[in-house]
């Protein structure tokens, strides 16, 4: 089963929905507030379909749903195993 999300501010889903060529193929659909999520069920056309949803609404599919909140090295923190070769040793004054 392949599952798509799509978001729109407008909360309007009625294209994806009613689309002749793509209501036939799907399994399942949750929908709750300006998101929706459908299932397509896994047949010999189903990369067909994908194709088919990603090129007519792709500008609405969203590959996450939660903002991905991960501490990101050396912005939101600096590694403790590495930073003594990130410092700036003192040159020597005979050199």
């Amino acid at each position: 089963m392949k599952y798509l999300k799509f978001y729109r501010e407008s909360d309007d889903f009625s294209d994806i929905l009613n689309d002749v060529s793509i209501k036939k193929h799907l399994s399942f659909k949750i929908k709750w507030p300006c998101y929706l999520l459908v299932g397509i069920s896994e047949s010999k056309g189903e990369t067909q379909v994908v194709s088919l949803i990603t090129l007519k609404y792709g500008d609405s599919l969203r590959n996450r749903i939660n903002k991905d909140f991960t501490p990101v090295p050396w912005v939101d923190y600096q590694p403790k195993d590495k930073l003594e070769q990130w410092k700036r040793k003192p040159h020597s004054a005979g050199s």
